[in-house]
């Protein structure tokens, strides 16, 4: 074997493996990317999700589905096509623990009977704008009868 034989050998075998080695690297950096990107999503997802508890009431399962169903909307937004449901959901499970104190005196959760009571109080503000607009409506009828039988009088 002569020397040109042997760098033709190496170069072949170089051109064979740099592909594989890109596509190896390309994978390592996409997938501390996502590690990287998942935590600031699932803590965020938190914060929603919980705000949005102030205003209604949410079980505690139906918030981490919530909270996970953000985050991989989000993840997909920025092209992950496949994120690891069980990741997400770990994910956003660490957050919400290393959160849960600070964001239940910031963000103080509606429960169940508070929930019912706005709704109650929903159906008589309701109620009682109705009430008030037919009570306008037949004070305004009243004074266009008075005002017609008045004319008709003269």
């Amino acid at each position: 074997m002569n020397i040109v034989n042997i760098s033709d050998l190496i170069v072949a075998i170089a051109v064979a493996v740099i592909p594989v080695i890109g596509a190896y690297i390309v994978k390592i950096l996409k997938a501390n990317k996502f590690v990287a990107l998942l935590a600031p999503l699932a803590h965020d997802a938190v914060v929603a999700v919980q705000k949005l508890g102030v205003v209604e009431y949410i079980e505690g399962e139906a918030k981490k589905s919530k909270a996970v169903e953000i985050v991989v909307s989000a993840l997909t937004k920025l092209g992950f096509k496949k994120a690891d449901l069980t990741t997400v959901e770990n994910a956003v499970e660490d957050e919400y623990s290393k959160a849960i104190k600070e964001l239940n005196v910031v963000y103080p959760q509606m429960t169940e009977e508070q929930e019912k009571q706005a709704v109650a109080q929903a159906v008589a503000k309701a109620k009682a704008d109705a009430l008030a607009e037919a009570q306008k409506k037949l004070a305004e009828d009243q004074a266009n009868l008075t005002a017609i039988q008045s004319a008709q009088s003269n």
